[in-house]
């Protein structure tokens, strides 16, 4: 039976689910952070050869010298320490694409402190890269044939043990193993959990996400991401999101749709046409946050400008480079579900005492890669003062009386109007975090450009989600209004025109204004099954299920307003997959040729792509394995 929380002595609840005194979310050690606390003493980071450092996942040019190790004096060579030449011959060999850098790093660690402190830190870090017989520091390709391999296995098992709880158990262990999360298991039905074990595709996803973010935890954790080396992202995970970035592009322009009117496009040619391109998605944010203000204006309400940081245990260098000695592993995906925690917190309390804000708000990393929030919110000028103290309040239940806590957990600032708008107010941080647009230099001396793709690289790296409206209507409406031909119901229409007109301001006050929930929305998206066209007789069917033989989820296809639904799918496109036939895995695992499938999409092309990637493109193509 669950007990009453009392409220805090501040009068605000703390969410129920954790205790009042408290909103510290806790996390897992670190394997690969060092046995000790690092001290801040011993070295400057101006010793450091930065021509020496690796800029990514290639071999280094001293991964078989080892030459960044430094001669043991006569005593230390008959110390015990001469037993682990061998081995950190081998971790090194092992981990070559990252060999000078924890090279450099050994060096450095037994000058501040000693050789076996060195030692256990190359040896942590070691575990936490390499594991069993799978190396997280090995090429795409080599992870390619490690997940082909995987899978099989668990295929093998699958025969084997005809029944499939078992082989489910025996196959979730296998992936637990590796240190990786299983499939959930939906509705009970074990088959497409099962069959997700079973395709490399699957395997390989997964590993390259665990790879990343393993690989980049590690650069932290050495001081490879800070300030004085490389802000927000380490230059191995700049890299490796080159390389996808580059494979990604290759796939879209390689890959052809035609319409049943014989109009032909790229994927590519349409990625651009849409929210995808930075500049599309930098505008659309600005008409949006521009009409946030409008509105605001009409109202007669305020804006105020928030920054939400974490708890100095959460940050991994200091700014001069060095450890943090306060450190305790925590990694920026967990420090953005703490400020998420913290925010969830903040606007329960703010419902209860009837305060519906609305605006936006953009995650940033720190120089190290921790994040911070920025909110530009709006409201009336009297919830002000309640809403400041309410967000203060919650910002300070974690450790409120540490140094700097004060000055840099919570900021508030109040925008005048006289000294400029909230749009341009946040338009730099929009612009930093896309890509560097009207930005000439940064404080740390990088370019804008230079800049916007660490803090892509550190947001596709860890999952982090840079912008999210708060309150206001649904863009997804706004998206597929736009989409939509001219309709007969007249209250509709007028939305749809501002909607095409890009005009946010009355395309909120014309579907219920700011204080609307969303559920009493005049305006829903409309969900549907995807749609496929059989080439032979001509028949259309729905996509009810994916590759791996579980229900699809239905997607957003148009609106329903008054209780009438609106399909803006317009066309049926042919996507030719035969450039990445490669790619298409069944759940036995095997390689699929796919010459050609058709979906229904939008004759608009800044919205085509969402409709034709990849759910439909395959879901024709599945094995009846499991059936």
């Amino acid at each position: 039976m669950n007990k009453h929380v009392a409220p805090s002595s501040s009068g605000f609840a703390d969410g129920g689910s954790i205790p009042p005194a408290s909103t510290t979310l806790k996390s897992n050690l670190d394997p690969s952070r060092p046995a000790k606390t690092l001290l801040n003493k011993g070295f400057s980071l101006s010793e450091i050869n930065h021509q020496l450092v690796s800029d990514g996942l290639e071999q280094s040019p001293l991964c078989h010298k080892f030459a960044t190790f430094p001669p043991r004096t006569k005593q230390e060579s008959n110390h015990s320490s001469a037993k682990y030449d061998d081995l950190h011959h081998t971790i090194l060999s092992d981990l070559a694409p990252l060999a000078t850098d924890l090279g450099l790093r050994f060096a450095h660690t037994q000058k501040r402190y000693d050789y076996e402190q060195a030692h256990q830190e190359l040896v942590d870090i070691h575990k936490s890269l390499r594991i069993g017989d799978l190396n997280l520091c090995d090429n795409s390709e080599e992870l390619k044939i490690k997940a082909s391999g995987y899978a099989a296995r668990c295929r093998l098992l699958r025969q084997q043990l005809k029944n499939t709880e078992h082989a489910y158990q025996y196959c979730e262990q296998l992936v637990k193993c590796y240190q990786l999360t299983p499939p959930s298991i939906k509705q009970g039905d074990l088959i497409p959990a099962l069959n997700r074990m079973c395709c490399e595709r699957w395997w390989f996803r997964k590993i390259k996400i665990l790879r990343l973010r393993r690989i980049e935890t590690v650069a932290r954790n050495i001081e490879l991401v800070n300030h004085s080396r490389s802000s927000y992202a380490s230059y191995h995970a700049i890299r490796l999101n080159k390389q996808q970035k580059a494979q990604n592009r290759n796939y879209l322009s390689s890959t052809v749709i035609t319409n049943e009117n014989g109009e032909t496009y790229t994927l590519q040619e349409l990625a651009d046409r849409s929210v995808s391109n930075p500049a599309i998605r930098r505008a659309e944010l600005m008409v949006r946050i521009r009409g946030f203000e409008v509105v605001a204006g009409l109202l007669g309400h305020v804006g105020e400008f928030y920054t939400l940081t974490t708890p100095s245990r959460m940050h991994a260098c200091l700014k001069h480079g060095y450890n943090n000695p306060k450190y305790d592993g925590t990694t920026p995906k967990q420090a953005q579900d703490y400020l998420t925690h913290l925010w969830a917190l903040m606007r329960s309390e703010l419902h209860r005492q009837g305060i519906n804000l609305y605006g936006f708000r953009v995650v940033e990393p720190h120089h190290d890669g921790t994040p911070h929030w920025h909110l530009m919110l709006f409201m009336p000028e009297e919830q002000k003062t309640i809403v400041r103290r309410v967000m203060q309040h919650y910002a300070f239940l974690d450790t409120p009386n540490e140094l700097g806590a004060k000055e840099h957990r919570f900021k508030a600032i109040n925008i005048d109007p006289d000294k400029g708008t909230a749009a341009g107010y946040i338009a730099k941080y929009i612009a930093k975090n896309i890509d560097g647009y009207s930005l000439n230099q940064t404080p740390d001396d990088k370019t804008a450009s230079e800049t916007a793709e660490h803090i892509i690289t550190w947001a596709n790296t860890w999952g982090i989600r840079q912008f999210q409206q708060i309150g206001g209507p649904s863009v997804t409406v706004w998206r597929q209004l736009r989409r939509l031909d001219k309709v007969e119901d007249e209250e509709l229409e007028q939305v749809r025109i501002a909607a095409t007109a890009n005009d946010w301001a009355a395309f909120m006050l014309a579907t219920g204004g700011v204080g609307l929930s969303r559920k009493n929305h005049l305006i829903k998206p409309y969900y549907d099954y995807g749609w496929h066209l059989h080439q032979e007789t001509g028949e259309i069917t729905q996509t009810a299920e994916n590759r791996y033989l579980e229900s699809s989820h239905q997607r957003i296809v148009g609106v329903i307003a008054k209780g009438i639904a609106y399909d803006c799918r317009k066309h049926y496109w042919t996507v030719n997959t035969r450039a990445a036939g490669s790619l298409l895995n069944s759940p036995r695992g095997a390689c699929e040729e796919a010459g050609s499938s058709t979906v229904r999409g939008s004759n608009r092309a800044g919205s085509v792509l969402s409709g034709l990637l990849p759910r439909d493109a395959t879901t024709d193509r599945r094995s009846n394995e499991g059936k």
